[in-house]
């Protein structure tokens, strides 16, 4: 009897509150407005590197590798980690603006990343290993939760380009507001820039 009042709980609560339902079988949250317009900002300006792949999921903010005295945090007050910043959102069209950009989910990664490290062979193949030869595509962009300021008026974010073993590269950024739009320009924080690394996005990664 027990069994049966608490399925019909969850059938109703299920029913009253769909995006609940949503949110405990894919373990995401839904984004704010807010969000939505940091991302697509942000994708907006990246387009320029001429990636062409967007991992769906976003993965925890840590700030473990930026010194509290850097210069990108001067004069920011972050709020607190589990306010903002956390990771387990899903990323969709709505942050594209229309790109010709491939959204995947984690169970895509490998395949794509074997067809990445083959170019990135043909290319070093064809430029005779003399460094001539370019990657006009950076990789799968992966990108984490958000930590806002108390103002909202900076947002601090993590990108990761995907695109092998040993050809991963990103690095932590604070955006600032202006004019109703996030500028990605200015505020690089030093020491979170980092390239060829072996396993990115291992501090903080969601459980898929």
């Amino acid at each position: 009897m027990r069994k049966l009042l608490l399925s019909a709980v969850w059938v109703i609560a299920i029913s009253v509150c769909p995006s609940l339902a949503a949110a405990h079988s894919n373990g995401s949250s839904s984004l704010t407005p807010e969000q939505v317009q940091v991302y697509a900002d942000f994708i907006d300006s990246f387009t320029q590197t001429g990636f062409r792949v967007l991992l769906n999921r976003t993965f925890p903010l840590s700030l473990t590798v930026v010194a509290k005295d850097a210069e990108c945090l001067q004069g920011i007050h972050l709020e607190t980690v589990g306010k903002s910043g956390e990771g387990g959102h899903l990323l969709g069209p709505e942050v594209l603006r229309n790109h010709s950009i491939r959204i995947i989910g984690e169970q895509d990664e490998s395949p794509v990343l074997k067809r990445q490290e083959k170019g990135a062979a043909t290319v070093s193949t064809n430029s005779g290993g003399n460094g001539s030869g370019t990657l006009t595509d950076p990789g799968i962009l992966a990108l984490s939760g958000i930590l806002f300021d108390t103002s909202h008026h900076f947002a601090v974010i993590k990108y990761v380009f995907l695109c092998g073993t040993h050809c991963n590269s990103g690095g932590i950024l604070v955006l600032e507001k202006f004019e109703n739009r996030w500028s990605v320009k200015g505020r690089p924080c030093d020491g979170s820039v980092f390239i060829n690394a072996t396993n990115p996005l291992s501090m903080g990664r969601p459980t898929p």
